[in-house]
């Protein structure tokens, strides 16, 4: 996910949750192995590692 990272655009690069400055790239909707959901543009967001470690890890339990 490092190279999706490096192409994701810079107006994204602030975080959709916290605005805070983004660190890593996640799946909105998991993928679970669906390769047209994994390499979606659409389907990937901005998170800072606090967001994407914590915060949408409780989210995804939700689920």
């Amino acid at each position: 996910m490092a190279q999706a990272a490096r192409r994701v655009p810079a107006r994204a690069s602030l975080l959709r949750l916290c605005g805070a400055p983004a660190e890593h790239v996640d799946h909105k909707v998991r993928h679970r192995g669906d390769k047209a959901l994994l390499l979606s543009w659409v389907n990937l967001q901005s998170l800072c590692a606090h967001c994407h470690n914590s915060i949408k890890q409780r989210m995804e339990e939700r689920c």
